[in-house]
């Protein structure tokens, strides 16, 4: 097929199609239909570094060197769009007839879909009032923590953190006041954590966060973050005055050797123990 022959059967189709042909250093893009001119914003890149994004180049030039030899299978990348955007599609290699150099990337957008799929797969695994991570995904986590801990010796520690009082002040208020009670608590206990490190809501007035690695802290320093954290967190009432909550805090090492229901346990007592001293002093 010649140039002039793909370029009208293809011009017009509302499939966004790119060719591009192998140069002496990289892909270059040598012609877009109206479609992928319009699916990139406007943008008619002219190396496949222009086209695709950085995190995926490297993958697609792997694939347009291998050609269409390896079936019609179809690969999810990053394309670069206009005023900074992005977009993720499914391409499909096809020969555009004029030898192995050339090729012709057959693009659908999927990005509402791919947004759509994360977006299915973050409520499954996370607090919905809260957006921290669930029961389900903290049991995930804390079982490969202690994979890791059997390879390294290094086992992990849990933090057991329960909002004092909150029953009472659902009672008085209203569970919005007692909700946002929660929202206000899961921020500090995340302003105060590492990004690699978990907090999860357990479950009702319940907060655990588990450290990957007990040799990265220092177990009552962290016990002292985490109790200065929640002290005195501010909640506004219906009336326009504000209430401040406090959490009660529980800190263990874990052992693998026992199961994480036990060493929750463990971390309950010391939390009750934090309870106690709040109440008695």
């Amino acid at each position: 097929m010649q140039d002039a022959d793909f370029r009208r059967l293809v011009e017009d189709s509302p499939l966004a199609t790119v060719l591009v042909e192998r140069g002496d250093d990289d892909w270059r893009t040598t012609w877009l239909n109206a479609a992928a001119v319009e699916l990139l914003g406007g943008r008619t890149p002219g190396t496949l570094a222009d086209l695709v994004h950085a995190e995926d180049v490297q993958d697609a030039r792997e694939v347009l060197g291998r050609g269409v030899s390896d079936g019609r299978t179809a690969h999810e990348w990053r394309f670069l769009a206009g005023a900074g955007e992005v977009v993720t599609v499914e391409v499909l290699l096809g020969e555009a007839g004029r030898g192995p150099g050339v090729l012709t990337l057959s693009c659908w957008d999927v990005t509402r879909h791919v947004e759509r799929a994360r977006d299915l797969t973050h409520r499954a695994t996370h607090d919905l009032l809260t957006g921290l991570p669930d029961r389900g995904l903290l049991e995930d986590r804390w079982a490969q923590a202690r994979a890791r801990a059997r390879r390294t010796g290094d086992v992990p520690v849990v933090a057991f953190c329960d909002v004092d009082e909150l029953k009472q002040l659902n009672d008085e208020h209203g569970h919005l006041v007692g909700d946002h009670a929660l929202v206000a608590v899961a921020e500090r206990l995340v302003a105060v954590s590492r990004a690699e490190d978990t907090v999860a809501r357990f479950g009702g007035d319940e907060f655990i966060v588990l450290v990957d690695s007990s040799a990265e802290v220092d177990p009552q320093a962290l016990t002292g973050r985490l109790r200065e954290a929640v002290s005195a967190v501010p909640v506004d009432l219906p009336d326009g005055s504000r209430r401040l909550v406090r959490c009660s805090v529980g800190l263990v090492v874990d052992d693998p050797s026992e199961s994480t229901a036990a060493v929750l346990a463990r971390a309950d007592r010391h939390m009750y123990e934090d309870k106690r001293r709040h109440r008695d002093g």
